[in-house]
């Protein structure tokens, strides 16, 4: 057992997004919707836990769990725990605290197959640290993006941009695109079609539909997801989907049609929803993964917007003792399938 901190499950999305309210840079996977859309969506029950020190809360952590045949259960952990706003070095302290008693909780006493990917940058805690803590890494590639800090005023922000950036920003806004907030579920839709076929014409995995469909559906403030769209001439050339959560936005998906391409309407899009939600209260925008050798033309064009770029430590599993479990280690294939995306 780990002295001094328990576990409080939380039942109340209004006590939840308290403690999200008390954290910064909160991530989309943490969100209540997130963890009601993979419900619904995937059948993954959200377990939403409070880390309590000495009657005092220190981190949350929403853990995605499935019963599994055998197995007894999978346990899931992305981009967390989050920890409420604290120093450098008890951020530090609690995170590995948490990390323990969460190897405890859901290894030791639950008997589940645990796979966490933590809410710490590689700079913060070491792989040797993990392994320490009962955890062994994965092979499924570490999570990288750049987040822009939204504090510096529009002037300011723009001058951060890179040169070419900037350029072909400053060419968009001469094409006379008009920027288009679509509010219906038609505006919605809209995109979505455009959104899956470029998928498949691209041969790329991208954001599960259904997936979004379904955190917009169980979104209580919609004007949280902000759907754009890029006109010229009343034709809608490109569009743009981000979703804001407390204190931070996230980039999710975006389409450009060959018209738009030639107008450079992505620019003026991310632009355009940049200074949308500064001016709504936004601290931080997250435009999403990065990898310079699956998606270059992509990561060189977020970099373009000079933002801090950010790699976690990865993700990690941990499996109960006993043979069914060194079998299910042995045969990691199958429990990954089960685990899922």
């Amino acid at each position: 057992m780990i002295a001094n901190i328990k576990m409080v499950t939380l039942e109340n999305k209004k006590d939840w997004n308290e403690l999200l309210l008390r954290c910064s840079n909160v991530n989309m996977l943490q969100t209540w919707e997130y963890g009601e859309a993979k419900k619904n969506t995937e059948g993954w029950i959200p377990v939403r836990s409070m880390f309590v020190d000495v009657d005092k809360p220190i981190g949350i952590a929403q853990t995605l769990t499935k019963k599994i045949p055998l197995l007894g259960g999978i346990a899931r952990i992305n981009r967390a725990p989050i920890i409420i706003s604290t120093n450098q070095k008890s951020y530090i302290d609690c995170t590995k605290r948490i990390l323990q008693f969460l190897y405890y909780y859901w290894v030791k006493q639950k008997k589940m197959v645990l796979f966490i990917a933590p809410n710490i940058s590689q700079s913060e805690i070491c792989q040797d640290m993990m392994y320490e803590l009962g955890y062994n890494r994965t092979e499924r590639n570490v999570w990288t993006s750049i987040i822009i800090d939204l504090y510096s005023d529009e002037v300011i922000l723009r001058n951060y941009l890179r040169q070419k950036w900037r350029n072909l920003l400053n060419k968009s806004e001469k094409n006379g695109l008009e920027l288009e907030i679509g509010n219906s579920d038609d505006d919605f839709t809209f995109l979505m079609e455009k959104y899956e076929k470029m998928k498949k014409t691209k041969n790329f995995a991208g954001m599960s539909e259904k997936l979004i469909l379904e955190i917009k559906n169980v979104t209580f403030d919609q004007s949280s997801m902000l759907v754009v769209y890029a006109v010229k001439d009343g034709v809608r050339v490109g569009g743009i989907l981000v979703l804001g959560c407390f204190d931070t936005c996230h980039y999710l998906i975006s389409w450009n049609s060959p018209e738009g391409r030639n107008y450079q309407s992505n620019y003026f899009l991310l632009w355009q929803a940049i200074l949308i939600f500064k001016k709504r209260g936004c601290r931080w925008f997250d435009l999403g993964g990065i990898d310079e050798k699956l998606i270059p033309a992509i990561t060189h064009f977020k970099r373009g917007l000079g933002g801090k770029e950010y790699a976690l430590i990865g993700e990690y599993k941990a499996f109960p003792q006993g043979f069914t479990y060194w079998v299910a280690n042995k045969f990691m294939g199958v429990v990954l399938r089960c685990r899922g995306g």
